[in-house]
């Protein structure tokens, strides 16, 4: 997925790999438009905060990480009066 020469994960990379995953069945045009939409959550970071994916794309994550396109992560933060935050993250792999 990665360009051997840079290192970046780029739009057409990511298709091409979306395009791989036998239970999408996705045309090149539509796996393009994915991985676009993909890319844009994720921006110039390395990974996207859960709580930010609307229904339908947190399914689509499930799925690529389901393929191995993705992985998850979870934080857990401590607050001083004992309360727990947990977060959820995704990176690409």
């Amino acid at each position: 997925m990665y360009n051997e020469n840079t290192g970046i994960i780029t739009v057409e990379s990511l298709a091409t790999a979306i395009s791989a995953i036998p239970d999408l069945e996705l045309e090149r045009k539509e796996s393009l438009k994915l991985s676009y939409r993909i890319l844009n959550h994720f921006g110039y970071g390395g990974s996207v905060n859960d709580f930010i994916l609307e229904r339908d794309m947190r399914g689509i994550f499930y799925m690529l990480e389901d393929a191995g396109l993705l992985s998850s992560n979870i934080e857990e933060t401590t607050f001083y009066d004992g309360k727990r935050w947990i977060q959820f993250f995704w990176t690409l792999n």
